[in-house]
This record gives structure tokens, sequence and C-alpha cells, in this order.
């Protein structure tokens, strides 16, 4: 898409660098604006942090802070707009790690999103797709909004409207679906079927002689990948964990298990499954992540570690992190503040982790690596998926599996020195049996 139109460039501070009349282009990957006097300059989509209109004006805020102001778009300024925010969209699924089957395209709806408070968070018109694991609502005119069928408590056909109820309490309807009103609904309701019976599936074969009904309320508690506390498992289905222990030591991380186990406040472990398709071959992917942290700030802690088999043909290693800012921590030992803490960060990293679909690379990277080819795609996560910034934020460093007497060494190593430090700043890492300080990137 290509205009003329006029433009200036200000610094974050709103300071104006440079302006006048040139062409704008969106491509695939970029915006180019070209001034009729100049070099022209090209920005990656990437590197946009939102994109805002106002009589007939485009304020496009870059990741750094400086501002791109467009205006004089003439009768091509809805469709300029449009392949701005709609290209830019379609590179977010891309970065957003959205690599799976997309079961429904081309679902053109208005949709209007209101909060638990009856607030609207976002309106207009929309295309809806459906992948194996989410709802997209691809917005003309505002940035994609991705809901897992695993948030979803209801999809109702209402009125002539399709309503999507959350368990945040927030709700999505949308109107104007016409033909495809019955097929967009149901393809939904089967797809939240359709993962449920997975996770039950899976936990049969953990528990084959539970009863049919425990196995069903404690799959609540462990949709599409999702982490579960023991006494919510228990409550639901008697005997379920200590059958999921089995299953971690059956896919060798047991010892790994009960290490961090004996470290941790045990009745704040939980653990997660999912399956997955390769083909005709059904993959297993197990993860348990252990709050480790004390009412004496002196012993090693404020931690959460986390722990998964692997997928992938590499070496395996035990990540780590903070609960909350060291000097934090060692200003609340004895403080009920801890366990309140641990809740919240065990919360916000499991969500983290299904977010990125448990990809390492997108936590551990330097911001230096992220500028790479081969990374770029995950600076967009970065920007897009809070949790994912707090786990950056809050990595202290990853110990690699190489025999078991050392990586219980290192992960004592890991946690005295995580407790040691002052600065947030400082990460652990090993390097030639030695422990060595890096800054956070």
């Amino acid at each position: 898409m290509q205009a003329s139109l006029k433009f200036s460039i200000n610094d974050p501070s709103g300071k104006e660098m440079v302006a006048g009349d040139g062409t704008g282009t969106v491509g695939a990957e970029t915006l180019i604006i070209a001034p009729k006097d100049g070099e022209p300059r090209s920005y990656s989509l990437r590197d946009i942090s939102s994109i805002a209109e106002s009589e007939y004006r485009i304020k496009i805020v870059l990741e750094k802070g400086d501002q791109l102001l467009l205006s004089n778009l003439g009768y091509k300024y809805e469709d300029f707009v449009r392949s701005l925010v709609q290209l830019r969209n379609e590179l977010s699924l891309k970065d957003l790690l959205m690599q799976e089957k997309i079961r429904k395209q081309g679902i053109k709806a208005d949709f209007a999103f209101i909060d638990a408070k009856e607030r609207p968070k976002a309106s207009g018109k929309c295309e809806v797709r459906l992948y194996d694991t989410a709802m997209v609502i691809m917005p003309e005119r505002s940035e994609l909004i991705r809901v897992p069928y695993s948030e979803l408590l209801t999809c109702t056909v209402d009125s002539f409207r399709v309503v999507a109820r959350l368990e945040s309490g927030d709700r999505i309807e949308f109107t104007r679906l016409g033909k495809d009103l019955s097929s967009f609904q149901k393809g939904v309701v089967d797809s939240i079927t359709e993962l449920s019976v997975r996770v039950q599936d899976m936990l049969k074969d953990v528990y084959p002689e539970a009863d049919p009904n425990a196995i069903l309320k404690a799959s609540q508690f462990m949709k599409e990948g999702r982490a579960a506390k023991r006494r919510d498992l228990e409550g639901a289905c008697p005997g379920l964990w200590s059958r999921l222990e089995m299953k971690i030591a059956g896919l060798g991380i047991g010892e790994e298990y009960a290490y961090l186990a004996s470290k941790s406040n045990a009745a704040e472990i939980r653990i997660g499954m999912k399956r997955t398709l390769a083909g005709e071959i059904k993959k297993e992917y197990v993860w348990f992540l252990a709050p480790i942290y004390s009412k004496d700030a002196s012993k090693g802690g404020n931690a959460i570690a986390f722990e998964a088999t692997s997928e992938e043909e590499e070496g395996r290693a035990t990540y780590f992190f903070r609960i909350m800012g060291r000097k934090e921590y060692s200003q609340n030992a004895g403080s009920s503040m801890l366990d309140e803490a641990a809740e919240t960060a065990l919360m916000s990293m499991a969500k983290g982790l299904l977010a990125i679909n448990f990809r390492r690379e997108p936590i551990y990277l330097s911001n230096e690596s992220l500028y790479s080819p081969e990374y770029t795609r995950y600076r967009y996560s970065i920007m897009r998926i809070p949790e994912l910034r707090l786990m950056r934020e809050r990595f202290i460093g990853r110990v690699i599996h190489s025999s078991i007497e050392q990586w219980k060494l290192d992960v004592d190593d890991l946690l005295a020195f995580n407790v040691a430090q002052e600065s947030d700043a400082q990460r652990w890492s090993k390097s030639d049996g030695s422990m060595v300080i890096n800054q956070h990137p």
C-alpha cells in the first residue's frame, strides 16, 4: 500500500527532528517514509509499539520512543490505516509464537470486547480465526487479540450474536456474522471440548482406575497445559498427585523433582501436562514449578524453579526466577507477604510459559542476541507478552544437566548466590566449573 502524505518524525520528548512531504509505503514487514527531498527511512513493523488515529492523522510510536506523525493522506487514508494495522497483525501472529494449525479463517464480524465491569475494551470490524488452542480476533483498526480456549467458559448464540464469556468475567460479543454464525459458534465449542477431552485422556493414562467424574473435576485445573497445585488435584481426585509424581519419575526427571521439592514449599508445587500430535505420534510434555523460599532470609531461595521434559533434542536445563526483588526479600523474612508474592509469581510464570509455548530462548537471550536475524521474531513477543517481560526481568540463571551430583551442587550455588546479591541486575551462570556473574540483559 502506498500513499502521498505529510510526515514528521519526533524524538521521545516530542521534539521534531524532521518533517516534510513524501510517500508512505507499507510492506509485509516494513513501513517506508520517502521524503520528496532526502533519503527514505525504513521502519520495521516489529519496532512499532502502538498505532493511534485522530482526525485523519496517524500517530505511530516506535519501540525506542520516537514518534511518526502522518497526515494529508487524502482518499487513501482508510486503506492505508487498514493495511498498516493488518500487516502488522499478520506479522504479530508469527512473532507471538502462533506456530499451530489454523482450523477456520475468513470469518467476518463486528466485535465488542467488554470487561467484567461492563467497560468497553475494544470494538470494530474484524476477521476471526480459529487455531488449535486459541481464537484470534484480527481487528481492522487495532491490535490483534488472542483468546486461549482454556480461558473461555462458554460460547453461546444469543439473538443472532455469538457471546464468548471468559474466566476473567470479560466477554466478547460478535455480530453481523451472517451465514457463519452457527458454524463459528460450533467451531469454538468443538475446540474447547476437544482440549478438555485431551486433558482427561492424559489423566486417565496416568491414573486409569480413577473415577471418571473425579478425572473430569481434576481436568478443570489442568486445562491446556496449565499447572495445578497438589491440594486442588487431591481435592478433585484423591491419589492423582502421587501418580503424576510417578509419571515425572518415569520420564527421567524424578531425581530433580525430589531434590527441588525437598527445598521448596511442597504444598505449593505445580505440575502441568500437554499432549501434542506429531503426525500419528503422541508426544507428552510434563513440567513443574517449585517455589523455593524461607522465612529465614539468609537461607538460599527467593526463587521459582522450572523443570520439564524436553520435546527437543538438546541438553536439558533447570530455569530459576526471582519471586521478588532481592532487597525486598531480605526485608520481609518471616512475613506472610512471602507466601502471597510466591503465589502471584507462580501464576505469572505459568501463564508466561504457556504464552510462549514453553520455548526457552525468549527467556534467556540477551538484548543483543534479539537483534540477530534468527531471533528477531522474539523481540515482538517480548513487547506484547507482559508475563514474558516479567520472566526475563526475574530470570536468575539456568543450571545445565550434566551429572545429577553436579546439577545439585550448581542448584545450591545458584540459590545461595541469589540471596547474597543486593542488585536485581545480577544473574548467575556457570563457566568452567566456577560461578560467573553476568549483568541482566
